[in-house]
């Protein structure tokens, strides 16, 4: 049957280019179109079994069809503007740490879990969960630290220099595989300035001996060994590689090939011994997203600095520039878009504070800005993720996951506050205009998935009780 299909597509779509999708129309996708005509002769009205396929009926076959091909599309930057498809492209979205190793739920007896640091791995009910949300709220990305930094403890994919744990791979295949079945797409910080659960750079430097505190204020000069030390370097290198060429089981593509991950983050909020003094070695930032190109040609690179570093604007292979905004400040805002503007790179908001606790600047003027630029001929500004969203405790529906750094968001839940739905209908009103659209500030629902969260794109068995298999 499937065969039938796609024959009647193919010879359809070929006899008719008006009932193509809009998507092909000087794109090299359009080849797909001859190749399946060429290769899918049947004619499935001839055969007798099936009645003939009409203009109405092939746009059944056609929309999924073309949703899915923009999905295995890549996101290209051209100049100061992001493109899918030969067309604008925005990037806002949410962070959504923990989608690969999470540290704010202690698991069932028997799951793993490492009490220390609290680690464990999140159930897929909550990753799939958290993907409906976005799509509710309108969104285009996902920023996830723990989808690239995963070192250091029993649960990562590095625990130790060189020791890789490929378990830890479950949850992020889920995470990529939801993301892409959702139509959104990811960009991960590959390791983090601090010294946190999901590991960092403290961690490269203690592989080596390097053993300082994260805490000091100036932390020790020897922390630039892991951006000048040629043996640090290589091992920071050779964990990429081992991420990004692991082949995902839902998709059969390795990180490095998947369009859902568009782009790599050489970090999170990166610098030096002083807190923002942004001392990130150019030769490290090119080193390191050249490393990226190389594994995977189509994949953009975000500069992981904290701020818009002045001496990497000249950077080739940096992509994209990013901030963060805590508290949210517009002439910052506005000065970042114009040096990254300067530079012909795209400009990205990676954090902000949403919840509007400091009221001197409002959520919707810090929007403005950003929309504002969306029909110009040079945008520069993609998007923004504001910081950051939890959904249930999956497959418990009855609780919410909080983290306690004062920035959780909480979608539907009926214990939020009138001034925090109010931001979130902000934001979500946002996200919509970023595609162009207009909705009203009402919140629809997003059903818990309680036990039935691994069917929702993935083939299992229900028992009486509710239980999947």
């Amino acid at each position: 049957m499937r065969c039938f299909v796609l024959a009647a597509f193919a010879t359809t779509a070929a006899a008719n280019p008006a009932t193509r999708p809009s998507i092909y129309g000087g794109n090299p996708l359009n080849n797909i179109l001859s190749s399946l005509t060429s290769l899918l002769h049947d004619d499935p009205a001839e055969s007798g079994l099936f009645a003939p396929i009409t203009d109405q009926i092939l746009k059944d076959y056609v929309e999924p069809i073309e949703a899915q091909l923009l999905r295995n599309s890549y996101v290209v930057r051209t100049g100061s503007k992001l493109e899918l498809g030969g067309e604008h492209w925005t990037a806002s979205g949410a962070n959504v740490y923990w989608l690969g190793l999470d540290e704010n739920v202690i698991p069932p007896a028997g799951q793993p879990f490492y009490a220390p640091f609290n680690a464990s791995y999140p159930t897929k009910g909550r990753i799939t969960e958290v993907m409906n949300t976005l799509v509710t709220m309108g969104a285009h990305t996902i920023r996830s630290q723990t989808l690239g930094v995963s070192v250091g403890n029993p649960l990562s994919l590095e625990p130790a220099l060189d020791v890789f744990n490929d378990a830890a791979f479950d949850t992020i295949d889920w995470a990529v595989y939801q993301a892409r079945e959702h139509g959104l797409r990811i960009f991960a910080p590959l390791i983090d300035n601090y010294d946190y659960y999901h590991g960092g750079k403290f961690d490269f430097l203690r592989f080596r001996g390097i053993n300082i505190s994260s805490t000091t204020s100036p932390i020790d000069p020897l922390v630039m060994q892991f951006y000048t030390n040629r043996t640090i370097i290589n091992d920071f290198k050779n964990y990429i590689n081992h991420l990004l060429t692991h082949v995902n089981p839902f998709t059969g593509l390795t990180y490095a090939e998947d369009p859902t991950i568009f782009a790599y983050e050489t970090g999170n909020e990166l610098g030096g011994p002083v807190f923002g003094d942004m001392d990130v070695p150019v030769s490290w930032t090119n080193e390191i997203c050249n490393y990226i190109k190389q594994l995977g040609p189509h994949k953009l690179c975000i500069d992981g600095t904290y701020g818009v570093n002045q001496t990497h604007l000249d950077i080739s292979t940096v992509d994209i520039l990013s901030d963060h905004y805590y508290p949210l400040d517009l002439t910052k805002l506005q000065a970042d878009i114009a040096l990254a503007g300067s530079a012909n790179k795209v400009y990205l908001a990676g954090e902000y504070d949403w919840t509007g606790n400091n009221p001197t600047t409002s959520l919707q003027s810090f929007y403005d800005i950003i929309e504002a630029r969306q029909n110009t001929s040079s945008p520069v500004v993609a998007g923004d993720l504001f910081w950051s969203l939890f959904m249930h405790d999956v497959p418990n529906c009855e609780i919410y996951v909080n983290h306690t750094d004062g920035y959780t968001l909480q979608y539907g839940n009926p214990l939020n506050s009138v001034q925090n739905n109010t931001q979130i209908a902000t934001i979500r009103q946002h996200f919509f205009r970023m595609q162009n659209e207009t909705v009203s500030a009402y919140l629809p629902a997003v059903p818990c998935p309680g036990k039935y969260a691994d069917l929702t794109y993935a083939p299992g068995f229900v028992d009486t009780e509710g239980d999947v298999y």
